[in-house]
């Protein structure tokens, strides 16, 4: 990412306070700039393809109100997604995970990590707040010992030996370059796996794939971290 590029960020509210504010609070970071505004998911919709933002910032109320799918399939090109969300609810989080969004930040936290998130997924990655993050891999957790083995058709054999290796080092929270040495291989090759492993289980980043994994029971997760699932470190997970 270019560091003296300016990141066009359109935030998507229906209180005019709320968006006016957090309007104030983004230009307040010299690299940040406010493109334009929308009070509901339709009028952004309307709007997106004139103002051409690096970052969609989304109120959490506009994902609950049930057409976010419909936004997301209505835009042309595609602009990386942070959901802000006052919910302590595990459930919620997880639903805007399995909806593919590239951020989900805390309205409780300080301007600092909301600019740090904005600058993330505006260049290709991801950011999720550890502390939200630990809530929901721990509703996976219980979710997963609730399901009898049985319920589970997904057939892991599609993986090879070695993706599943790869894809184990993943969800215990490694960069390329950490599984590469574990594995003594290189970290080419560690990416060469990571899209054959997209490809057959049919997901599009790191953060679908291991919550895709929880799910599927594809990777075993150890006693201790089911005790202590909060403590369970993510890909590309943020503190």
């Amino acid at each position: 990412m270019d560091t003296k590029k300016e990141i066009r960020v359109m935030i998507v509210g229906d209180f005019l306070i709320f968006r006016s504010g957090l309007k104030m609070l983004l230009e307040t970071e010299n690299k940040i700039r406010v493109g334009g505004e929308a009070a509901d998911l339709t009028e952004a919709a309307n709007l997106i393809d004139k103002i051409k933002p690096d970052v969609l910032l989304i109120d959490s109320d506009q994902i609950d109100n049930g057409n976010f799918t419909t936004f997301l399939t209505a835009q042309k090109n595609y602009a990386p997604i942070i959901i802000l969300t006052n919910s302590i609810n595990a459930e919620s989080h997880q639903k805007y995970l399995l909806l593919g969004i590239d951020g989900l930040v805390s309205k409780e936290q300080n301007a600092e990590i909301l600019f740090h998130a904005i600058k993330k997924v505006s260049s290709g990655d991801v950011y999720f707040d550890r502390k939200l993050m630990s809530e929901t891999i721990k509703q996976l957790v219980n979710e997963r010992n609730l399901i009898p083995e049985k319920l589970y058709t997904y057939n892991s054999s599609v993986l090879t030996e070695r993706e599943l290796e790869v894809l184990m080092l993943l969800c215990r929270g490694m960069k390329n370059k950490i599984i590469a040495e574990n594995l003594f291989i290189t970290e080419t090759t560690v990416r060469h796996h990571l899209t054959s492993i997209f490809e057959k289980l049919k997901v599009n980043s790191r953060l679908e794939l291991v919550v895709h994994a929880f799910r599927e029971k594809l990777v075993k997760i150890p006693a201790e971290q089911t005790q202590s699932a909060g403590n369970y470190k993510l890909a590309k997970t943020e503190s």
